[in-house]
């Protein structure tokens, strides 16, 4: 609803899983269902996606904020966060958000190319999405923005300047959505006719194995990587980037990084002492081992191949935050004491440049 025309990679319907929205009253339902299942409200938003909510009949978009006005504040739930358009976000719009409670906005940028936006039929400019975001920000609202990887004629440099741009604006937080091909669509004609080939696999995850240590440089909260689908929509798609557990292939490829430039700084003593070794050791945070072994045990692998096939024991420390990896070497002396070689410790969101693994 409210999009004034249909992109080239849009199949709204099959990625909300709606075939119409829901009532002013079917919302107060489910924003009353969720506080008695048990949702913590407090740390959780209500969330109008699916469209350009703000350039709905102004007279339905308050009809949908009205209904859940019930649910804010003391023991509901904390704000308001919609989705919309760049070029839908005028003054007078920003002061009704505000009234009703709305929190967080995004726009969906999906590229800083005004090239990239014509091929695909955004409608708007990357001046849009530029004057819109200063606007939102002025009215104190938080800002996300929303980039596309991939999208019809957008090229390696494109991806790059789009991300660039986006940080530039300073947006509290951003989505990055890998491009992901629907049946129905004009970008899956595209792709039948052979006239969109999509970007390699090992690219876009480069892509965006380097753009999470960016955002969490610039300290901007990247809160979704990867297209979340709905029922329905897995059997429609025709191509393109979609995976359950995209962010971590990406994070993957960042301890894979610290390990291959652990291993080429101790090349020698693997190489000299390689019948002594008894397992080279990587210490990481609570919860980070299955990053650090990888997908289907790649990294564990790929790490055997840099280390002319040493073993890998992975170990979690909770003394340890997200992201920090030590690695040494184990070797047994003749009484059977076990002594660490060359430690490094390694912050894996510091590490750039992951192309080739």
């Amino acid at each position: 609803m409210g999009c004034p025309n249909m992109c080239s990679f849009c199949d709204q319907r099959a990625i909300s899983g709606e075939v119409k929205p829901p009532t002013p009253e079917e919302i107060a339902e489910q924003c009353r269902e969720s506080l008695i299942g048990g949702i913590d409200g407090k740390n959780s938003e209500i969330a109008f996606f699916g469209g350009s909510f703000t350039a709905i009949p102004e007279e339905q978009m308050t009809a949908c904020l009205e209904a859940v006005q019930p649910y804010l504040g003391s023991g509901g739930f904390s704000g308001v966060r919609i989705s919309t358009r760049p070029d839908a976000v005028p003054d007078r719009i920003l002061a009704i958000l505000k009234k009703y409670g709305v929190t967080a906005i995004e726009l969906g940028a999906q590229s800083m190319s005004d090239r990239v936006l014509l091929l695909n039929r955004r409608g708007h400019t990357s001046q849009d999405v530029r004057e819109a975001s200063k606007c939102i920000k002025s009215h104190g609202f938080s800002l996300g923005l929303q980039m596309m990887y991939g999208l019809f004629g957008s090229t390696a440099e494109d991806e790059e300047h789009t991300l660039s741009e986006c940080i530039k604006l300073r947006p509290d937080t951003m989505r990055i959505y890998p491009t992901v091909v629907l049946e129905g669509t004009h970008l899956g004609e595209l792709y039948k006719s052979g006239s969109y080939i999509l970007p390699s696999w090992d690219d876009m995850l480069t892509f965006t194995a380097d753009a999470i240590c960016r955002l969490k440089a610039e300290g901007i909260n990247l809160i979704r990587l990867g297209l979340h689908a709905e029922k329905g929509i897995e059997e429609r798609i025709l191509s393109g980037f979609y995976h359950p557990a995209l962010r971590e292939l990406a994070e993957e490829r960042l301890y894979l990084a610290a390990m291959k430039r652990w291993a080429e700084s101790h090349v020698d003593i693997l190489t000299e002492q390689r019948s002594k070794v008894t397992y080279i050791l990587a210490e990481v945070s609570t919860g980070d081992a299955g990053l650090a072994a990888g997908h289907g045990r790649a990294n564990r692998k790929a790490f055997a191949e840099f280390t002319l096939g040493a073993r890998l024991r992975i170990s979690e420390r909770n003394d340890f935050s997200e992201g920090m990896m030590k690695l040494s070497l184990c070797m047994e002396d003749k009484s059977g004491t076990l002594k660490q070689l060359g430690e490094e410790v390694y912050n894996v969101f510091k590490i750039t440049g992951t192309s080739g693994l």
